[in-house]
């Protein structure tokens, strides 16, 4: 009879990378926000918590758009936000 103990494990050595997290549903949330970008006035969509830039609108009523959409199906959870060469910077 085998120890529970004994299962299926798997076996961490120093020197090994932690697996990374993925981000909750809950945590990952899209907002607007009106900044000086460019020289102009913009409305840019920012995704929080990584702070990236989604796009930045002159109009106020493609950002909210974009944002609500986002906010609705979240479709970049499993990859921890938006990928990087997507977005137009940082925060």
């Amino acid at each position: 009879m085998r120890n529970s103990k004994s299962g299926n494990r798997t076996r961490h050595f120093p020197g090994d990378k932690k697996p990374g997290k993925s981000l909750s549903k809950d945590k990952l949330s899209y907002e607007t926000k009106l900044s000086k970008y460019q020289g102009q006035m913009r409305w840019m969509v920012i995704e929080k918590p990584t702070g990236s830039i989604l796009c930045a609108s002159t109009f106020e009523d493609k950002a909210r758009e974009l944002a609500a959409f986002q906010n609705k199906h979240k479709q970049w959870v499993h990859s921890s936000g938006i990928v990087k060469f997507l977005t137009l910077g940082k925060i």
